[in-house]
């Protein structure tokens, strides 16, 4: 197992030695890694803990929905955990004056390790000038510290429920399959060791309230849809619901006025089409909290314990700055509360979770990665999830792994770091703005390292 203290302790000096040095009111942390990594220091390590307010975060996802005016004259602190060449870096200091419009801010970038080749350098760095080598193994350090705090999916984009569980995993996880048909839970190992679960597509127990956030003409065909549950200690879980419906960028008046308070409605009014995909995201996978919830009332009794604190939701502020969290944990509070009177028909004798055998999830995650670098070289957008899931099936031949489990193969990748989520602006047949989830190979250091391992005929990508 790979040791963590040394990158934990370099990213906290690191990261503190610039908040005492440049004295920033607001950082801003490039998604998604960075944002996982200061959501770590802040919230999940407790020897490394950074004092710092999550009003005082953004994610550069959410650069269109901040009040830059109140930052005028203010400094800003860009932050990126790598900085290869330098492109993101430049692309994200350019998105963000732009977003800030005319206001007179200060500008300070940072970046923990640098690469010696780097052609556009941040002002300041921990490593400023390491080989690739040297490169691959720093990015490598990170993804395992954050495998071992739950996943890389500690970002700011996710409502998060934490349970202790005072039972087997195996019977808590039988429980939670119960929120879904049969052949839709699966178990598996992650990078670090952990047993995680994933539930596709979840029951839907209140349709009309799903109707309702989706802007009319969205779709969930083929979208998105799912729970995932990581282990971070033997007794303790967090709950993550996700659901990414194709977005019709176009909000109306009414669905804008039906939106629940916790939204800051005025936001809404003239949005980008990313403002109103993360939005509904949000509302909708809040949704799938009911029949999770549900599928544990039994287990509640005495054996599992859920920890909904309001500190919980204080990360997404980096993601959605238009969003009450007070608000907007009294609104999930109540659909736990009200979920507690639902009984599922479903029982666990009739559902249960599969396991996913590590060594057939591993051969069917380096087959789908290597066919991801070959679609989206020469591209500069990913695949959606009907293309990533007809890609996982069709590889999926060759490993014979249940058909429904090929969305765990993607939850591995982008645990393992070789796969990174965005979007992609569309257009319907009518012409009209639609933002679908998009999947791609993260970043040109992993689609260079596939490539060479697919020319050289090597064995299977030891990253996953």
């Amino acid at each position: 197992m790979r040791a963590t203290r040394d990158i934990t302790q370099a990213l906290y000096t690191f990261l503190q030695s610039l908040i005492t040095e440049e004295k920033p009111d607001l950082i801003v942390c490039s998604e998604r890694k960075a944002t996982a990594i200061l959501r770590a220091l802040i919230e999940e390590l407790p020897d490394h803990r950074i004092q710092w307010e999550w009003s005082k975060v953004l994610s550069t996802t959410a650069l269109q929905l901040f009040d830059w005016s109140s930052l005028s004259g203010r400094k800003v602190l860009l932050f990126d955990e790598l900085v290869h060449h330098g492109n993101t870096l430049k692309r994200n200091e350019e998105s963000l004056l732009r977003a800030a419009g005319g206001c007179d801010l200060q500008l300070v970038t940072a970046g923990f390790a640098v690469w010696d080749r780097c052609e556009h350098r941040p002002d300041h760095s921990y490593h400023g000038a390491v080989d690739s080598k040297k490169y691959e193994e720093i990015r490598e350090d990170i993804i395992f510290m954050l495998q071992e705090h739950g996943s890389l999916l500690l970002d700011t984009e996710h409502v998060e429920l934490s349970v202790r569980v005072q039972c087997g995993v195996r019977e808590f996880y039988d429980a939670l399959a119960t929120a879904a048909p049969g052949g839709h839970s699966f178990s598996f190992v992650s990078g670090a060791g952990r047993t995680n679960l994933t539930i596709d597509h979840p029951d839907v127990i209140w349709p009309e309230g799903l109707s309702q956030f989706l802007v009319p003409g969205s779709n969930i065909e083929g979208a998105v849809c799912k729970v995932r549950v990581l282990e971070k200690t033997h007794e303790v879980f967090s709950i993550l619901p996700i659901f990414y419906p194709n977005v019709r960028c176009v909000p109306e008046e009414q669905w804008v006025s039906l939106l629940p308070g916790f939204v800051k409605r005025s936001l809404l009014r003239d949005p980008t089409p990313q403002q109103v995909f993360y939005t509904v995201a949000l509302l909708v996978a809040v949704e799938l909290l009911r029949p999770i919830v549900s599928s544990l009332n039994d287990l509640r009794k005495n054996k599992v314990i859920l920890d909904f604190d309001k500190k919980k939701l204080l990360h997404l502020k980096a993601m959605f700055p238009g969003v009450d969290t007070d608000l907007l944990h009294q609104y999930v509070y109540d659909i736990i509360a009200n979920s507690e009177r639902v009984k599922l028909e479903r029982t666990k004798y009739s559902v249960g979770v599969e396991n996913i055998p590590e060594e057939k999830l591993l051969a069917l995650c380096d087959l789908v990665i290597r066919r991801l670098v070959e679609r989206t070289t020469g591209v500069s957008e990913g695949l959606s999830w009907q293309q990533m899931t007809r890609l996982a099936e069709d590889q999926n031949a060759v490993v014979n792994l249940p058909p429904s489990s090929v969305t765990v193969v993607v939850d591995r990748l982008i645990d393992s770091g070789l796969v990174v989520t965005g979007t992609r602006d569309v257009l319907s047949s009518g012409g009209e703005p639609f933002v679908i989830r998009t999947f791609a190979p993260e970043g040109e250091i992993v689609s260079a390292k596939i490539r060479q391992e697919m020319m050289a005929g090597g064995p299977q990508c030891q990253a996953i």
